[in-house]
């Protein structure tokens, strides 16, 4: 196998780590919870004043 070659699979699998890393690491949800099932504050009812 020509060095080139061992080059560019040791570049892709880098790449994919580090993608995954990132992934992995900055994922909103990654403590189970979606961010997207927030309830929305604009529907919630406002206290009442006296």
């Amino acid at each position: 196998m020509r060095i080139e070659k061992v080059e560019q699979v040791a570049a892709l699998i880098i790449t994919a780590g580090l993608v995954f890393g990132n992934f992995v690491m900055f994922t909103p949800w990654r403590n189970d919870q979606d961010p997207r099932n927030r309830p929305d504050p604009a529907l919630q009812t406002q206290p009442d004043r006296p």
